[in-house]
């Protein structure tokens, strides 16, 4: 009884840490795009391009490949990488709310915060295993990006409108896949660098989170 005990409260500790280090990373995010799209707008203007940009997106890749690689070796290291993608990301998510108006920003956020609590209330109490569902959608998602460098030089709005919903759907599951494995992280690597993982799964959740919004974001704002 002590041991089920002692088991819960340290897996409630666990998700407490994984989700509260997702939340700081959302607050940043959200924090670096207010201001550069309000207060710096115009040095923001005039300083990005899209190299820039491109230049910010490997960045961010490569980062995200530091977090993983890192997790279980150097969990400050990986916390410092998690903080520096959200701080760039927030910036590349400022030309979103530059772009669309606050009423299509605000009700994709909505829909992508009750999806996003939907998902993972599912994924965490489901006793179905969803690693065969993840390896499924994680097919459909390089799909889905093919299917998006291609529609870059062909600008069908009706292809794009249709892959948004496909993003929801593969991400609203990614969602409760990565919260089902907050709960195998925590069983598999119990007290070890259990700081650095935390880390690591909060990053899983934080994509899932900003692409759903961005997808929703495409949906509600196709006219913009």
């Amino acid at each position: 009884m002590n041991q089920e005990f002692t088991t819960t409260t340290g897996l409630n500790r666990f998700f407490a840490k994984v989700y509260g280090i997702f939340g700081v990373g959302l607050a940043i995010s959200a924090l670096a795009a207010y201001l550069c799209s309000t207060v710096f707008v115009n040095q923001f203007l005039a300083t990005v391009n899209q190299m820039t940009f491109i230049l910010f997106w490997v960045f961010e890749i490569v980062l995200v490949l530091v977090i993983g690689r890192q997790a279980f070796k150097n969990p400050a290291l990986t916390l410092a990488g998690f903080i520096v993608y959200s701080l760039l990301n927030g910036v590349t998510l400022s030309v979103t709310l530059l772009v669309y108006d606050f009423g299509t920003v605000t009700s994709a956020f909505a829909a992508s915060s009750l999806t996003f609590i939907t998902m993972a209330v599912f994924g965490i109490f489901t006793k179905r295993d969803l690693s065969g569902i993840a390896r499924a959608l994680y097919s459909f998602l390089i799909g889905a990006l093919v299917v998006i460098l291609v529609n870059i030089f062909m600008q069908s709005s009706a292809v794009d409108y249709f892959i948004s919903f496909v993003l929801v759907i593969i991400f609203s599951g990614l969602t409760a896949y990565d919260n089902q494995r907050i709960r195998e992280a925590y069983f598999s690597y119990q007290m070890e660098n259990d700081f650095g993982i935390a880390t690591f799964m909060a990053l899983q959740l934080y994509l899932d989170f900003i692409n759903l919004f961005l997808a929703f974001v495409r949906i509600f704002g196709r006219d913009q």
